[in-house]
């Protein structure tokens, strides 16, 4: 199987330049600082699917959209939004990500 580079340095540059940090960056997740969102990445390494915390306020969420996609753009990275997903603690120190698919 063909692995495609991921452009991680062009994602964190552009959500630096949107006031927010790359806090975590996994397989192909890309957590950021407060965890209102998470970027994750596609087989095609520019495409990236946009997830909002549950708990991240609808209208915060579409103020973060509504910057997020054009800025993407801008760079080459096609930002589509996905739905939601929710984190949750496991016993052995390891966290659970569950997706939410819109």
């Amino acid at each position: 199987m063909e692995q495609t580079l991921k452009p991680l340095g062009t994602v964190m540059q552009l959500l630096e330049e949107l006031g927010h940090e790359v806090t975590y960056a996994y397989e192909d997740l890309v957590f950021v600082n407060h965890n209102d969102f998470l970027l994750q990445f596609e087989n095609t390494g520019s495409t990236l699917n946009l997830f909002f915390n549950r708990s991240c306020p609808g209208n915060e969420a579409e103020k973060i959209e509504q910057i997020i996609i054009p800025a993407g753009d801008r760079k080459g990275l096609s930002i589509t939004i996905k739905g939601r997903y929710h984190i949750t603690g496991e016993e052995d120190e390891k966290l659970r990500i569950e997706f939410f698919e819109n």
